[in-house]
């Protein structure tokens, strides 16, 4: 039998689903029973901004591994609490000193093999620069507007990104 919180799972359905995300250990007490959760695995979330101004695109040289010193869009990680729309204003004027107006939803990518750290889903935003002064900071060395016809090989699937974004314009 397994436990879940106070009541017991006895099901060969609820073994079969449980057994993988239920952390299972003797409770010293009622109190720490009542407080064990099911453990879900969940990719990681994130978001990309394709901010492109007189057939430029904004790109960020990144500071940090995976794809040290190579181009991406500029974006990262959602944090807890926040949406994915303030986490996109937030990731671009960390890293290029730029604000920006969200204008559409590009798309969402979601295959598991794109970031070598592991399984993450990117939101992908279309946003035009507002404010700001250009200025590589936080995870980047370098911020620049590019040439969109001359790109540089660029790190995870941002060249899918990218071409998916042109097409939908």
């Amino acid at each position: 039998m397994w436990l879940r919180g106070r009541q017991e799972v006895g099901s060969a359905l609820d073994r079969v689903f449980l057994k993988p995300r239920l952390a299972v250990k003797a409770a010293a007490s009622s109190a720490e029973a009542a407080t064990m959760h099911l453990m879900h695995r969940n990719p990681a979330l994130t978001v990309d901004a394709v901010v492109v101004k007189d057939k430029k695109i904004l790109l960020i040289k990144r500071k940090r591994e995976p794809y040290q010193r190579h181009y991406a869009l500029p974006g990262g990680f959602v944090e807890y609490g926040e949406t994915v729309e303030a986490a996109l204003r937030r990731e671009v004027l960390e890293e290029t000193g730029l604000v920006v107006k969200i204008k559409s939803l590009v798309g969402v990518y979601s295959d598991p093999d794109r970031d070598p750290r592991g399984h993450v889903v990117s939101v992908v935003f279309a946003a035009d620069i507002i404010g700001g002064a250009l200025a590589a900071a936080s995870d980047a060395t370098d911020a620049l507007l590019w040439d969109i016809a001359d790109l540089p090989p660029l790190a995870f699937d941002h060249a899918q990104i990218i071409s998916d974004s042109l097409v939908r314009r």
